[in-house]
């Protein structure tokens, strides 16, 4: 009977424990951003926090009513441990960000960048989805996952919950393919026009 309740006792320690140490990286949501995304980066986000220290927030809301989103950030980030990140993304003033703490944790200017190869938030918002939730769901957690792992790159660690970055790996290897199809063409011209004669 007391071995029952010693190991019913543990088990609650061992959850309350890991209860205790898991933090909610989403610091506001408006009911944009599904369940299952808010998990995963809540898994993406504990496991960074707790093998570099440096946390990642999300805010995902409908409107800022007016302020800019400098202000916004401005006001949540006042409320923030350094070392951190903020991401946030404004659905009706269509703006997105990235506020950090010390400045150097990502290249904030390649993550936001608009172009398909380089970017990972807004070249997905920009996307025309015939659901524009599932867009803005796509851009936050490869946004996120790609703040998280920027700064294990920089830590030098590998995180075991990121997702990785297909949309750069493809675009890399379509420029190689791209580029030795030039080549090849070149090359052959160059072999028929001149040491062929």
């Amino acid at each position: 009977m007391s071995y029952t309740l010693f190991k019913r006792a543990f088990a609650l320690l061992i959850l309350s424990s890991s209860l205790l140490f898991a933090n909610n990286f989403i610091l506001k949501n408006d009911n944009i951003l599904p369940q299952k995304t808010v998990d995963k980066i809540n898994e993406i986000g504990n496991e960074l926090a707790s093998k570099t220290g440096v946390k990642v927030f999300v805010v995902v809301i409908k409107s800022m009513e007016g302020k800019k989103i400098k202000e916004y950030e401005s006001a949540i980030a006042k409320k923030l441990q350094p070392p951190f990140v903020l991401l946030t993304l404004s659905l009706q003033d269509k703006k997105v960000d990235i506020v950090q703490n010390p400045k150097n944790l990502v290249d904030a200017e390649t993550i936001l960048s608009p172009l398909p190869w380089k970017g990972t938030i807004i070249p997905i918002l920009t996307a025309h989805f015939k659901n524009p939730h599932a867009a803005v769901e796509a851009a936050i957690l490869n946004g996120y996952s790609e703040i998280a792992e920027q700064i294990a790159d920089k830590k030098q660690i590998k995180l075991k919950s990121a997702i990785g970055n297909t949309n750069r790996n493809i675009y890399y290897w379509m420029r190689i393919l791209f580029y030795s199809i030039i080549a090849l063409i070149l090359g052959n011209f160059i072999y028929r026009r001149f040491i062929k004669r």
